[in-house]
């Protein structure tokens, strides 16, 4: 196109005076006014990932989980001033219709944009190099976005030159909690899309055949979000400590002379997993407390008949001390793995004398954690 209007105005240009003045008054007429051509993204429809994320309670608001693995998008402007009657155009790169904007929380370290989700509590932070990623109104025409940068096109050399082109973004995106979570799946989100608005600088196109651009371009590429699960991390007792019974040796009845007497020490393990890192507490309880510390009295009945007269049981620390009921004891910050802890039972004597029978008690652990 732009080689054949060339060529008409060198011929145009050696002829005499009369024409000269004729074509003089042509390049005084009104520009036209037409909205912007597209330039072109690939890929067009781009979507970008970030991992399913699992929230300790009590988590401080800020940057959870791990960020996406970054996306990019390439705009090629060459096709769309091939398409313009203009010698001069500059494309400026934009992107517009963002999704909803969380213009009350800072994005981290203030940089790039926060979007709103579905999950009540958890943003979506959206960065972007080499440009980052603005709240501004920058977009089309005057709208929320941001300029991506600028492509020169001209027509010279007898070829079609645009410069930087392509021009590349990448994308990064993680999620951002704001405040209590409800666990749940962000929805799929259309994060922005692309447009530009073709700026003809001076001098215009020869002879007065520029055409001049009001408005920014259809839209022509799309950025989206794939779904997101957003969970609260827990801790697991496992399968073997849920319901843990523990035998203690059969002993004679003698082995507990006097109150406070103990015997039959037995070993025995709770075991959780957790997330690293986070600080726990164990804390046990009982239905049927006796008097001395950490003692659990025997149910009236074991299913093996009527239960031993004076006989409890006493659970102890890995420290062999005994253990205080519903108090929280603390075991530190989970390992990498499974946590094992260490507890003992025994026999203790709660009165004398002590008799013959089964013995039997039930103790409730609880883990808590931050």
């Amino acid at each position: 196109m732009k080689p054949g209007r060339f060529a008409r105005c060198i011929t145009r240009a050696v002829q005499g005076a009369l024409l000269a003045v004729a074509l003089l008054v042509l390049a005084m007429r009104p520009a036209a006014a037409v909205q912007s051509p597209a330039c072109t993204a690939s890929p067009k429809n781009t979507a970008i990932s970030i991992p399913s994320v699992s929230i300790a309670p009590g988590a401080s608001n800020g940057k959870i989980g791990q960020p996406s693995p970054p996306v990019t998008v390439s705009i090629d402007c060459l096709q769309a001033y091939a398409g313009t009657p203009n010698y001069y155009d500059n494309f400026t790169l934009q992107t517009g219709q963002l999704a909803p904007l969380d213009l009350t929380t800072t994005p981290p370290g203030g940089s790039g944009i926060l979007l709103q989700t579905n999950v009540p509590g958890i943003d979506v932070w959206l960065t972007s190099a080499p440009t980052q990623a603005s709240s501004g109104n920058n977009g089309p025409n005057g709208t929320l976005g941001w300029a991506i940068g600028t492509v020169q096109c001209n027509y010279g050399g007898f070829q079609l030159n645009c410069s930087p082109n392509p021009i590349s973004t990448s994308f990064t995106a993680q999620l951002v909690k704001t405040g209590p979570v409800s666990p749940g799946t962000i929805n799929s989100l259309k994060i922005l899309q692309f447009f530009d608005t073709d700026n003809v600088p001076p001098p215009p196109n020869f002879w007065g055949n520029t055409l001049y651009y009001s408005g920014a371009s259809l839209a022509y590429g799309t950025l989206t979000l794939n779904p997101v699960t957003v969970s609260m991390s827990t801790c697991n007792v496992t399968a073997v400590s849920s319901n843990k019974d523990v035998i203690l040796p059969t002993i004679a009845t003698n082995a507990l002379p006097g109150v406070g007497s103990v015997a039959g020490r037995t070993p025995f393990t709770i075991q959780y997993s957790c997330p690293v890192g986070w600080s726990l507490y164990l804390t046990m309880s009982t239905a049927r407390p006796a008097t001395a510390t950490g003692v659990i009295l025997s149910a009236a009945t074991c299913t093996q008949g009527t239960s031993a007269s004076n006989i409890g049981i006493q659970v102890l620390q890995n420290n062999l001390q005994p253990v205080q009921f519903d108090v929280a004891q603390p075991l530190g910050n989970s390992p990498n793995g499974l946590l094992t802890l260490n507890y003992y039972a025994q026999y203790y004597a709660t009165g004398s004398p002590t008799g013959p029978g089964p013995v039997c008690g039930t103790g409730t652990f609880t883990m808590s954690y931050q």
